[in-house]
């Protein structure tokens, strides 16, 4: 049997940590892994006003870590590569959507589509390893990526232990796994986003990642109607056409942006890009509908 250990609260939700390994070295692995877990929390946080991430965004270091250099940079890649629709970079947009909450009032698209437009550019760059920071980084928010990093790290840090034959780490549904063997996953109903809820799909992960986003749990309930949390960066209004995106990827960082990525992007595109780059995802559509890309495990 697998050692399994569940910590509460890290990274703001359940982190489950599964072991396969003696007792004494799956005790080890998985303080490794919680280590690492704390280690670069205290980087990326953007609830923590002392992190790195949060010093940067507020201009008082310049020079960075390589670990928040390697995230800017790959935030800076799906940001080109999605042509805008994964964006790290739009914190005056969600802002905007909590006003609006507040006031149970929706937002005019049009003062949405300047706000986009604004906030289009990145306001920062990475070449060559270096940051460098073009205009205001206080509105940087690299949530939508960062968690899968760290979800990597940790695997990372507990596999190598000496004596570890696999190691599976799911942080609220980005999940990596690494090592000998596979494990049965579950991917949620988006319907039924309860806790005790059985899972609608299963797909086998081995050596590989897995990251889904959705509306489900996070969002805005304005004038009685729901919307979801997961904003279009190219228009600023909360995607509806669909309500869950899983991808299987060869890491859970790449994983976590492409569930972003392909979750914003209308279904027949996502779908069709999927096909050409060979992305395994599954989507579900508002009605409750779901299609995979041929890539997605039958």
């Amino acid at each position: 049997m697998p050692f399994v250990a569940t910590h509460s609260p890290l990274l703001g939700t359940d982190v489950e940590v599964r072991v396969e390994a003696p007792q004494d070295v799956a005790l080890d692995a998985d303080s490794a892994a919680v280590d690492e877990f704390e280690r670069l929390i205290a980087v990326f946080s953007v609830y923590d006003e002392s992190s790195e991430l949060s010093r940067w965004r507020r201009g008082e270091i310049d020079e960075v870590s390589p670990e928040l250099t390697e995230v800017l940079a790959a935030a800076q890649y799906w940001h080109g590569a999605s042509a805008g629709a994964f964006h790290p970079g739009i914190a005056a947009l969600r802002r905007r959507w909590l006003v609006a909450m507040a006031d149970d009032e929706l937002p005019d698209r049009g003062e949405l589509a300047e706000l986009a437009a604004a906030c289009a550019e990145l306001p920062f760059t990475v070449t060559d390893g270096t940051v460098q920071r073009l205009s205001d980084c206080s509105g940087v928010d690299l949530n939508a990526i960062a968690k899968g990093y760290i979800v990597d790290k940790g695997c990372e840090a507990a596999s190598t232990q000496p004596g570890v034959d696999a190691v599976m780490i799911n942080a609220g549904g980005d999940l990596r796994h690494r090592g000998a063997g596979s494990v049965l996953v579950g991917i949620e109903d988006p319907a039924a986003p309860f806790d005790n809820s059985p899972p609608r799909w299963r797909v086998e992960l081995s050596e590989a990642g897995l990251a889904t986003s959705g509306a489900a749990r996070r969002g805005f309930r304005i004038g009685g109607r729901w919307l979801g949390h997961v904003l279009d960066p190219r228009t600023g209004w909360p995607v509806s056409h669909t309500t869950s995106t899983s991808v299987i990827a060869p890491d859970a960082m790449t994983a976590d942006a492409l569930a972003t990525v392909l979750g914003v992007l209308p279904p027949a595109e996502a779908l069709s890009r999927a096909e050409a780059e060979q992305w395994a995802c599954l989507l579900v559509a508002g009605d409750g509908s779901c299609t995979t890309s041929p890539a997605w495990p039958s």
